[in-house]
């Protein structure tokens, strides 16, 4: 997501690098906040805001720190990441 708000015609862009780098800290900050670490799992669920009840990766691959919802069907469990599904491996009996 960028925070430009105008480009202009003729001229170069207004630099936004120091106005994004802090809008993430506190956007993060504030995000952490409303975390609850789901027990025996790599993840965490949102309790408040405009994303309760979706979770966020906390495992350290490639999706570490983005959103999903969590869809069981026929006794598998996905994660919905957007348009990017992956089904979690079945646990041994």
């Amino acid at each position: 997501m960028s925070d430009i708000t105008s480009v202009s015609a003729g001229g170069s862009a207004p630099d936004t690098t120091t106005k994004t780098t802090q809008a993430t800290k506190k956007a993060s900050t504030d995000f952490k906040d409303h975390l609850s670490k789901v027990s025996g799992h790599k993840y965490a669920k949102v309790t408040s805001g405009s994303h309760k009840g979706e979770f966020v990766n906390q495992s350290g691959n490639d999706r570490d720190g983005q959103l999903f919802k969590m869809v069981e069907r026929n006794g598998h469990e996905y994660h919905v990441y957007g348009k990017i599904v992956v089904r979690v491996s079945d646990q041994a009996k």
